[in-house]
């Protein structure tokens, strides 16, 4: 069967990703009032755009994710990039996730659908691999950021616990739900799911043009990947939010105690507790058993086709049975397997196209 188009999902979205880049370069320097203006102008027109009766509702979810993205780019106008790894206001973040919530109460989004939820993973995996890649993230990040040292209270428990909840509860989640729960999640419904990711993570990147430096972009852009990634493989922002925040968290400790932080000992000891916070992804027994569901084709298929198809079908099951045994053996939380009737590969979730072959799909009600 002949794939299905997707050239007004993807030209869409490459648009709105450069007119993100050129609402950064003119915020950030260029041109700050043609940087507002721009911002506000797809903040406005994006959501509008939604009205056209050539898309279809994913299409129209697409586009209004998109035009939250630069509404709450609004917010966070006043203040320099800089100015954030300082102090990190939990009003600006707290108003964008204000945002974020009124966006899914009008659209009627449920909390599971942006990954508020936990995922066919233990808990304690997901939350160890986070962990483990955050740390190194945060080293990473001011190995390249090298920010001025930031001075903390006099009261250092508390200065550390007031950073902790605000990179937390604020920043990591706040983000993450913009990005990978709404901007990514909406992306997959119109995009192959490395696609939606791609696109997602660099218009992830890009919201760090302030920062002035390449190599940050491409980092940012890199990590967005990882984000976006166990994002799609979980289902779930446990990991991403653990990802992010420990990042912000981690760099920001450096910059407050760069000699402590920064000497030989204590480099070997991040370097071995990211090691040990990996254990947990060692391989486990005695899972639930899954079901298993086969996706419909999109198109009738005519009668000189029908015995290829029954004989395609056929291999299908085969195919399905054989893994089903194979998945027995190991720990699965999931109760239902997905398998696309043109590739005959396992699909990751209820996607509109197949992550393997990119053929559209129809899920078996």
């Amino acid at each position: 069967m002949k794939r299905p188009t997707r050239s007004i999902p993807s030209l869409a979205l490459t648009s709105v990703t450069f007119v993100l880049l050129l609402e950064e370069a003119f915020l950030n320097g260029l041109n700050p009032s043609a940087g507002l203006g721009l911002a506000l102008l797809a903040a406005l027109s994006l959501p509008l755009a939604g009205s056209i009766s050539k898309l279809n509702e994913d299409e129209r979810y697409a586009l209004q994710a998109c035009g939250l993205m630069f509404a709450t780019r609004l917010a966070f106008i006043p203040f320099p990039q800089r100015f954030l790894i300082n102090t990190a206001p939990p009003s600006v973040y707290a108003l964008v996730i204000a945002l974020i919530i009124a966006f899914l109460v009008l659209k009627r989004i449920s909390l599971t659908k942006i990954g508020l939820t936990r995922s066919s993973y233990p808990l304690y995996r997901e939350i160890g691999a986070g962990a483990s890649i955050g740390i190194l993230s945060g080293l990473g990040e001011y190995l390249i950021l090298k920010p001025s040292p930031i001075r903390l209270a006099a009261d250092n428990i508390q200065a550390t616990l007031y950073v902790v909840i605000v990179m937390t509860l604020f920043v990591g989640l706040g983000e993450e739900m913009l990005f990978r729960g709404l901007v990514q999640e909406s992306y997959q419904k119109v995009l192959p799911s490395w696609s939606a990711i791609l696109i997602a993570s660099l218009q992830f990147g890009i919201m760090h043009y302030g920062w002035f430096n390449p190599l940050e972009l491409l980092f940012a852009y890199g990590m967005g990947i990882v984000f976006g990634y166990s994002f799609w493989k979980t289902k779930s922002l446990v990991a991403p939010v653990t990802i992010h925040s420990l990042g912000n968290i981690v760099m920001f400790h450096i910059a407050a105690y760069p000699e402590l932080m920064l000497s030989r000992n204590a480099l070997a000891l991040t370097i071995i507790i990211a090691a040990v916070l990996l254990l947990p992804m060692a391989p486990w027994r005695g899972l639930s058993n899954p079901k298993l569901r086969i996706c419909l084709l999109t198109r009738p298929v005519g009668k000189e086709y029908r015995s290829i198809l029954k004989e395609h079908i056929g291999e299908t099951f085969m195919t399905a049975r054989r893994l089903l045994q194979e998945t027995r053996k190991q720990r699965y939380e999931d109760d239902i397997i997905y398998i696309c009737p043109y590739c005959r590969r396992a699909l990751t979730g209820e996607e509109s196209y197949c992550d393997i072959c990119g053929q559209q799909l129809l899920l078996e009600n």
